[in-house]
């Protein structure tokens, strides 16, 4: 009657768990640290824009933009470099 599979090779409950914590508390961290830096780098970015007005205000539009392009980036390679670098010495 059970038509489902059995997946052997699967990760355990509790170590699903821990990578998921560890996604949680690492994204925390990443959000913490760039809600203190961003007030001063928008104003240094916004001085440079006014100071040098070749590049200066596409540096300040891409710049954000690049930025979250980073942060998504950071946690697609945590979601799925977890068990990439585990299996990294083998």
């Amino acid at each position: 009657m059970n038509h489902l599979r059995n997946d052997q090779s699967g990760q355990t409950i509790p170590e699903s768990a821990m990578i998921f914590i560890a996604l949680v508390l690492c994204l925390m961290v990443l959000v913490i640290v760039l809600s203190n830096i961003w007030p001063a780098f928008t104003s240094n970015l916004s001085n440079y824009s006014t100071n040098e007005t070749t590049f200066g205000p596409t540096v300040k539009k891409l710049t954000p933009l690049l930025i979250g392009v980073a942060v998504l980036l950071a946690i697609v390679a945590m979601i799925f470099g977890i068990r990439l670098f585990q299996n990294w010495g083998e």
